[in-house]
């Protein structure tokens, strides 16, 4: 009994871990963690790799702890870069602000009920 505890205990572990390490990685060099809930998803920039706060043409200046809200209607949110949108595309995906675009290329994201972005 003792040992079905522990094998059960160990498999919530490794599900609940493999579900917070889910991240994305901006063109513009941004480590992003993603969380799921009702209203969509939030995304918020953990890491800074090759020129994510340098001004380039791939997007906007990225710094950590930027967060960027994507709403399952397609729209997207964030205080530093306003109201935007984001979609899915074959290659990934991309968020669309009035002062550029960040995209995630090769990546797929889910969002519940965002399948029409």
């Amino acid at each position: 009994m003792t040992r079905l505890v522990w094998i059960a205990v160990l498999v919530i572990s490794a599900n609940a871990a493999v579900a917070q390490n889910k991240q994305y990685l901006s063109t513009n060099g941004a480590v992003f963690s993603f969380e799921q809930n009702q209203h969509g998803a939030v995304l918020t920039s953990i890491e800074q790799t090759g020129n994510a706060s340098a001004s380039s043409v791939s997007g906007p200046r990225i710094h950590v702890g930027d967060v960027i809200y994507l709403g399952k209607s397609c729209d997207a949110f964030s205080e530093k870069f306003g109201e935007g949108s984001w979609m899915a595309i074959s290659a990934g995906f991309v968020v669309d602000f009035a002062i550029g675009r960040i995209a995630f290329p090769g990546q797929a994201i889910e969002i519940a009920a965002g399948d029409q972005c």
